[in-house]
């Protein structure tokens, strides 16, 4: 299933508001890894189930059946893993009823668009995270739900593992996963597969970009405001902030975009979750050539067209935009979305993007934001950190001491039953 995002940023902030963690480790600062060598199974050994229940009357019959399922790497070109598949069975093919997992045969699985794929149990460990987070390449749309760490023996040692639940298009899977990126266990519906045995290999693939072209982008962090139209004011009103930064750039030009909305809510992690394929995700990961999905920047900008998420923008032309970060000469490039919508880029002259809108034309002289994003600054806000409690008092300096709201209402009441007291006394004396 090809995914097709022409509008991601708008995805992105109408999903915003749903309330719900490069290398193994949680992305807490915007620096880019650039990849051209891969440590990649060249052998893959697993034992396969295939269990089927059956319910006869008040009786449930249960059958395993138990093969072996090897994956042998050929050759690997431009990140496209060429796997042969081979084992014990049935007519060369794993199946249970009408249900076909797996057949015997040659493939071709790139390693950069098919994480995780049954022809090829493996994802790059730049791309694997100990967090619940989503990855969108031209191929797939992943959700991977993060269940916790565990252990894994193997061969007598222990091995470190992670576990997920994962939804390839849709399809629920659960894997756990070595934070070399081997998948130790996977079940898909009635097959489950456990790892017995893996041989690894590193490649250095060569470059096929020069990378020129986006250096001067990537390494840093974006901050941008969000703001969404409101018909309650007439105007549009904030929303929060979308952060973007680059954890990963491969050596053919690949490039991973992470995206995260942040909010500042009490005693709160920054990080706010959205939805991906109907789940909960903390951020999401953009796999793709950088002209194929939105980006803080636009490459041959000053042209009379230029490509962004795979969209063709015209130049409108040179004006000051304002931003929170300040005053700029930009580049303006528009999109017809519809009849009565367009969409508008702005980018300084080096090709940073300023501001992005989403505008709705009234009539000719009547032009109304539906949707803007305006750049901050080259801010990095760790998204796991948690924004204080403004709700809890936690001041323990004051020069005297507070009193405890519990001892102030009973002061408080007995000091109105003394004057009450009082003055029945008093009155009872006149």
């Amino acid at each position: 299933m090809r995914i097709i995002i022409t509008l991601a940023f708008l995805v992105l902030i109408l999903i915003w508001g749903v309330n719900i963690t490069l290398s193994v480790t949680q992305q807490v600062g915007p620096n880019t890894s650039i990849v051209s060598n891969l440590s990649i199974p060249k052998i893959l050994t697993y034992i396969a189930k295939l269990t089927n229940t059956t319910t006869i009357g008040n009786k449930t019959v249960t059958k395993i059946y138990n093969y072996t399922v090897s994956y042998q790497l050929l050759k690997v070109n431009d990140y496209v893993a060429v796997v042969n598949i081979s084992g014990n069975f049935t007519n060369g093919i794993l199946k249970l009823g009408n249900t076909i997992y797996l057949r015997e045969g040659q493939y071709n699985v790139s390693v950069q668009y098919q994480p995780l794929s049954l022809y090829y149990p493996f994802i790059l460990s730049e791309l694997l995270y100990n967090t619940s987070y989503g990855i969108l390449t031209p191929n797939e749309s992943l959700v991977l739900t993060y269940k916790g760490k565990g252990f894994y023996t193997l061969n007598g040692v222990n091995n470190t593992v992670y576990n997920f639940t994962v939804y390839v298009n849709g399809n629920e899977i659960t894997a756990t996963i070595m934070p070399n990126g081997i998948v130790t266990y996977l079940q898909n519906g009635s097959l489950s597969m456990v790892l017995k045995s893996y041989q690894l290999l590193n490649i250095n693939i060569t470059s096929t970009d020069t990378l020129t072209n986006i250096s001067n982008f990537i390494g840093k962090s974006y901050l941008y405001a969000i703001f969404n139209y409101s018909t309650l004011s007439n105007s549009t009103i904030p929303q929060g902030y979308l952060q973007i930064n680059y954890p990963v750039l491969f050596n053919n030009g690949i490039l991973v975009t992470q995206f995260t909305q942040i909010q500042f809510r009490s005693g709160q992690q920054l990080a706010l979750p959205s939805l991906l394929d109907g789940k909960s995700v903390n951020y999401v990961l953009y796999v793709n050539e950088p002209t194929k999905i939105p980006t803080s920047f636009g490459l041959n900008v000053g042209g009379n067209n230029i490509t962004w998420n795979g969209i063709e923008y015209t130049l409108v032309g040179k004006q000051q935009v304002s931003t929170i970060a300040g005053t700029f000469e930009a580049y303006v490039y528009k999109y017809i979305t519809s009849n009565q919508t367009e969409q508008l880029l702005y980018f300084s002259q080096n090709g940073v993007l300023l501001k992005q809108e989403l505008v709705t034309l009234l009539n000719s002289s009547a032009i109304v934001p539906l949707f803007v994003m305006n750049f901050v600054g080259n801010t990095f806000l760790n998204p796991f950190q948690t924004y204080p409690n403004v709700f809890n008092y936690t001041n323990t300096t004051l020069p005297y001491t507070v009193i405890k709201p519990n001892l102030s209402l009973t002061i408080s009441i007995i000091l109105t039953l003394v004057i009450v007291a009082v003055l029945v006394i008093l009155h009872k004396r006149e």
